[in-house]
């Protein structure tokens, strides 16, 4: 029961509800019996009302698409997402509409809704028999909408695209598509975390601007020779600012280990990780203290007052897309972008990333044209224009390793940092680890724990998490 309950409460919070499987019912033929007169297994309630779903969908899509032939009318899709700002707004609603264009049965309608609500919609609308057609969702959490039938298993109209289909994506983007061995969506963008370094302050503290630092030693030597104090004790520039990465972020850097496996192994209290946050606390809040960085932090803004653009952080760790601010605000700004340095010398250039994925809510009544959309925008063409636009890391990789985009710095350290980068999943054998290790993380930045005290106590509690989620 903790097992149920437990993922039940993490549903809500990750937008899906976790519904218990139901196994096939089965028997053995008495012997000497005719085995070709013995009777069916009988069908389950979920198989049952599974098999009538799927059977009410095709006969609904056969429906529409009739109606639309006989009316000479297009089959109206609805996709579903947040993208309604001024950047992402007009990128994928010129995506739909040059989808439009390039067929006529089909015309996709974008539809968008604030972060996380479309979610919340979707799943509500989904449980009621009535889904988007295509929707945007979290690429950590494929496999609780599979495990809970609200989305559409594609694994046959992938097969039908021939062999290596999805070899187009990066291969950690594909993997988190698949559940129980179906493929339950496409990859469409991921990210990852690269070094912004201000090359003027560089030459300013006598450092080559040209060569950034590669081990966290040498992060915090060049930090100590680009920090400029003020009489008062103030900072009027720092080094280096490690908050703008999330703790959980900085744990995956450290060992490119996430904190659970596919099989139930956990990896909270590594060396490596205790290292690393040995490393964030004493070099980092212990040396310039807490309220020193969070005063110094509280001024930090967007725009004309993000702290690297105006020069107030001369080293930090962002997304590739962090780029644009520098771009719109301060164009004349000299800096380089490198791979996050590595724990220690000849160690591996860790990062981490997530992403969004491209699903068929389960029920859709159009599956064939939804599947032909999301084809469209994962092709690689779409992904150029896609990533050209916002300087989002796209998943497929043709596209992003396109002459045209490895021409902008930041395209290139992001597909340089690919291989190495941890996209990280909601594991259905850890539901919600994440969240549980995180106050702990906080516990080490406050000074309230050691790194090995607080990780060893949240090793734990990932440990019990995995064996009430094993439990019958």
């Amino acid at each position: 029961m903790k097992k149920k309950a437990l993922g039940f409460f993490m549903a809500a919070m990750l937008g899906t509800s976790l519904l218990a499987g139901c196994g096939n019912t089965s028997g053995n033929d008495a012997a000497g019996a005719e085995t070709a007169a013995a009777p069916a297994p009988a069908e389950t309630a979920a198989e049952s009302a599974e098999s009538t779903a799927a059977a009410e969908s095709t006969a609904a899509e056969e429906v529409a698409e009739a109606e639309a032939a006989d009316s000479g009318e297009r089959i109206q899709l609805e996709l579903w997402d947040w993208w309604g700002d001024e950047q992402y707004g007009p990128v994928i609603e010129k995506l739909c509409s040059d989808f439009n264009a390039s067929q006529d049965k089909y015309e996709v309608v974008h539809v968008n809704y604030p972060w996380g609500d479309v979610w919340t919609k979707a799943l509500a609308a989904t449980a009621a028999g009535d889904p988007p057609d295509i929707i945007i969702q979290d690429i950590r959490t494929v496999t609780h909408r599979a495990q809970a039938q609200q989305a559409t298993e594609l694994t046959e109209l992938v097969e039908a695209e021939g062999e290596g289909f999805m070899d187009q994506f990066y291969p950690q983007l594909a993997d988190a598509m698949v559940y129980d061995g179906g493929i339950y969506g496409l990859p469409y963008v991921t990210d990852t975390r690269i070094l912004y370094y201000d090359k003027d302050a560089f030459e300013e503290a006598g450092l080559d601007p040209e060569a950034p630092p590669q081990t966290w030693d040498e992060l915090v030597e060049y930090a100590r020779k680009l920090d400029i104090q003020n009489e008062d004790g103030s900072y009027e520039r720092l080094g280096f600012f490690p908050g703008t990465l999330e703790w959980n972020a900085w744990a995956f850097s450290a060992d490119g280990k996430d904190y659970t496996d596919a099989d139930g192994n956990v990896y909270v209290n590594t060396p490596e990780k205790v290292e690393l946050f040995e490393n964030i606390y004493t070099d980092f809040y212990e040396y310039y203290g807490k309220k020193t960085l969070d005063s110094f932090s509280a001024e930090f803004g967007s725009g004309m007052t993000n702290p690297f653009v105006v020069g107030k952080v001369a080293m930090w760790v962002n997304t590739p897309t962090e780029f644009t601010k520098v771009r719109d605000y301060a164009p004349e700004k000299n800096y380089g972008v490198a791979l996050m340095p590595a724990l220690n010398e000849g160690g591996e250039h860790y990062s981490w990333g997530g992403g969004f994925s491209v699903e068929i809510p389960y029920g859709a009544k159009n599956v064939e044209g939804s599947w032909e959309f999301a084809k469209f925008i994962t092709s690689k063409e779409s992904q150029i224009y896609w990533a050209s636009q916002v300087y989002d890391t796209v998943a497929n990789i043709e596209a992003a390793e396109d002459p045209s985009l490895q021409e902008i710095p930041v395209f290139k350290a992001a597909l340089e940092a690919m291989p190495t980068t941890v996209v990280t999943l909601d594991r259905l054998t850890a539901p919600g680890a994440s969240d549980l290790v995180l106050p702990y993380l906080d516990e080490i930045i406050l000074g309230n724990k050691t790194a090995q005290e607080a990780l060893d106590e949240a090793q734990q509690q990932v440990e019990q998490l995995v064996a009430e989620n094993a439990a019958e």
